[in-house]
């Protein structure tokens, strides 16, 4: 497996956690759930954001792991 494609598959990964955070984000709003139900809910959603956040900023590190030359010497700032 190439850096591109593990790049790949944790871009992938991180953009399924960010659609399952929206599913249970909607499901917040909508549900009649109990306040303890609400806060595990809530830590949920907040989890895979944290998760989806890395693994996209791990997708742009691998992508951009032995730089390119229009950039060389510059310093990077990997940011999501």
């Amino acid at each position: 497996m190439t850096l591109m494609q593990l790049s790949s598959e944790y871009r992938k990964s991180g953009e399924l956690c960010r659609q399952r955070q929206e599913e249970l984000s909607l499901r917040l709003e909508r549900a009649n759930l109990c306040e303890t139900d609400k806060l595990r809910l809530r830590r949920r959603i907040y989890v895979l954001g944290v998760m989806a956040r890395d693994s996209i900023a791990t997708s742009r590190y691998l992508e951009n792991y032995y730089g390119d030359d229009k950039n060389a010497g510059k310093e990077t700032e990997y940011v999501c």
